[in-house]
């Protein structure tokens, strides 16, 4: 699939796929749930089912935290597909996003925890030698991202450049596209100063503005970097939901790198 056909099919799966999501009703009825086990038994009766079934209160939340982070990933792998063989693989780069502070520690020199070596997405880069950890990732393909913070900017920078210089020269999808981009530089970069977390703490502001973006930009490639964005957001909100409740019941040891 090529060009306008090549959209298309991915605008129907992602429209079906939007239109599944959690609503604001199910959000605030997960959000009076206290109890762990209890949130979770509410929480695979609704929309979230696909993000949470299997998980159970007596996970570890490095495991949850795991189980979380490979499903989004899969469900990025998947969503490129959909879409012509040229974009596949700068959509596969939106996977990264999320892993942002994690390098940025390791690369610090930070200790390599014990989850960062279960996680195969990030598992090469936990050396005891920093500077092999450095050479694994520019491996790996996150040469611009070692490049950025070596220069002392922010990993997010790194990440845009590799972005821009990977996704196909289409001048008709710009302005999607940097909508995105100003959206995302808005969040991550001041988020990322402010409390280092590397994706939104208001869900309903940046899902409406994720939305936005979804809608003006119908057969765009901008619609579905909004669509993963939106989905990244509802991931992170789950997260944060069962890292708080398992905090609340005494066991705060949720991954470093990514605060609740």
């Amino acid at each position: 699939m090529t060009g306008l056909s090549g959209f298309t099919y991915a605008q129907v799966r992602l429209q079906a796929r939007y239109g599944k999501r959690a609503d604001a009703g199910v959000w605030l009825r997960l959000q009076n749930i206290h109890d762990l086990a209890s949130y979770l038994q509410v929480a695979q009766q609704t929309s979230l089912r696909p993000w949470v079934l299997g998980i159970g209160s007596t996970h570890s939340s490095h495991d949850i935290e795991l189980t979380l982070r490979q499903r989004y990933r899969d469900h990025v792998y998947e969503v490129a597909g959909w879409l012509p063989e040229v974009w596949q693989a700068p959509l596969r780069w939106i996977k990264r996003l999320a892993d942002l502070p994690v390098l940025e520690y390791l690369l610090a020199g930070g200790t390599p925890m014990d989850w960062m070596r279960s996680d195969p997405y990030i598992s090469d880069f936990t050396d005891e030698d920093p500077a092999l950890r450095s050479q694994a990732m520019r491996d790996a393909g996150c040469e611009s991202l070692v490049n950025a913070w070596q220069q002392g900017e922010p990993m997010f920078k790194g990440w845009l450049f590799h972005w821009n210089e990977a996704r196909p020269a289409a001048r008709a999808y710009n302005n999607g596209l940097q909508s995105m981009e100003h959206l995302l530089q808005a969040h991550l970069l001041q988020n990322a100063e402010q409390t280092g977390v590397a994706l939104p703490r208001d869900y309903e502001l940046a899902g409406d503005e994720l939305s936005a973006i979804f809608r003006r930009h119908t057969l765009e490639p901008a619609a579905v970097c909004a669509y993963l964005a939106i989905i990244a957001v509802d991931v992170h909100h789950i997260r944060s939901d069962l890292m708080q409740r398992i905090f609340f019941q005494g066991n705060a040891d949720h991954a470093e790198g990514l605060p609740v």
